[in-house]
């Protein structure tokens, strides 16, 4: 592409070709012979060719420059038009971020309002839960102490019977001694059948108890959950697995269906008591593991209450990883040992009557 100095330098040389011609001619026409003037001519024709040349060589120049210039306008005008919508995209862009951070201020208000809602209720729920672990304990201790009393109870009627079977008839003086040790062996024996009637007919409840929880139950594979019978109690024993994700107390659908099909069986069943613990391996803090497994007793007892179970049936307690039921030098012993346990027992306010008449 020529540039506007290289056609300037072009037409000078033009015009100084047009010069030597006239300066040639005026030579030709006042001191030389034919000869030198056909030379002159020839010369002439050979500078006109030259500056016909020299012409053609610059419009052509002219023409690609407008050409170049016009094809730098339309790239010049695609440019600005790609910058138009590159600026609109930046501005969706910018408009679109400040939105998200808009969003993202406004979800940490509601998780700050969220945590600190979570932990009064989470104090409120410890505080309960140590008042019902008092009671639990004091119940614990009376059913002991009316079980020591039955076993004593049972030993004097046995006393009373070998007496009565081994003592010759008496003399007629103590026939109103004897009168009064065959009634009180009558009244023991009219107690311990009503407590051997009470404990048998708990132990059917019981039976029918743990037949009807693992019908509701089925689905559920054995490393989910288990369902077994120790000391007149039912324990339904869930897994980690099945209601929570590592460290955390949001239970996971598959644990609610569970649970709700307990509370089914448990709504059916008014006097049967309710306690839910939970239970974690050893790794992490004593602390951190106090608190996770009142927290996960306290979420299953939220379940077991949205589901109508009545509230004071039930007693929620943690056991940290203070009451393991295998080995924690294993992988497999740890996550047996990561679970919650709702334990089922029936209540035993009959036997308290007669125990303590």
């Amino acid at each position: 592409m020529l540039t506007k100095e290289k056609t300037n330098f072009t037409m000078n040389k033009t015009t100084g070709y047009l010069l030597l011609l006239a300066l040639s001619g005026w030579t030709l026409i006042s001191c030389v012979s034919q000869n030198r003037f056909k030379e002159s001519q020839q010369l002439t024709d050979f500078y006109r060719m030259e500056i016909d040349s020299l012409r053609g060589l610059t419009e052509s120049g002219i023409n690609e420059s407008e050409f170049n210039y016009d094809q730098l306008k339309k790239e010049k005008k695609s440019t600005e038009m790609d910058l138009t919508v590159l600026q609109e995209n930046y501005d969706n862009l910018k408009s679109y971020n400040n939105e998200i951070l808009r969003k993202y201020d406004e979800l940490l208000l509601q998780n700050k309002d969220l945590l600190n809602s979570s932990s009064t209720d989470v104090q409120q729920m410890v505080s309960r839960l140590s008042q019902a672990q008092s009671v639990n304990d004091q119940q614990a201790r009376l059913i002991q102490r009316l079980e020591s009393q039955i076993q004593s109870l049972q030993t004097d009627l046995s006393t009373a019977r070998n007496t009565v079977a081994v003592t010759p008839p008496p003399p007629a003086p103590e026939v109103e001694v004897r009168t009064v040790v065959t009634n009180d062996c009558g009244e023991y024996q009219r107690q311990v059948n009503e407590l051997n009637r009470l404990l048998a007919d708990k132990e059917n409840r019981l039976n029918g108890l743990r037949s009807k929880v693992n019908q509701a139950l089925l689905g559920f594979t054995d490393a989910d959950l288990s369902v077994t019978e120790r000391n007149g109690k039912i324990y339904v024993s869930l897994s980690q697995n099945l209601l929570f994700a590592s460290n955390s107390d949001n239970i996971d659908w598959k644990g609610k269906k569970a649970i709700r099909s307990l509370a089914e069986v448990l709504k059916q069943n008014p006097d049967i008591n309710i306690t839910v613990e939970g239970h974690t391996d050893p790794d992490g803090s004593a602390a951190k593991n106090w608190d996770l497994s009142v927290r996960r007793a306290t979420a299953v007892v939220k379940i077991l209450t949205e589901t109508n179970v009545k509230p004071d049936r039930i007693t929620a307690s943690g056991r940290s990883f203070y009451y393991p039921i295998a080995s924690n030098a294993t992988a497999a012993g740890k996550a047996k040992n990561r679970r919650t346990e709702i334990i089922l027992s029936p209540r035993l306010d009959q036997l308290y009557k007669i125990i303590n008449e």
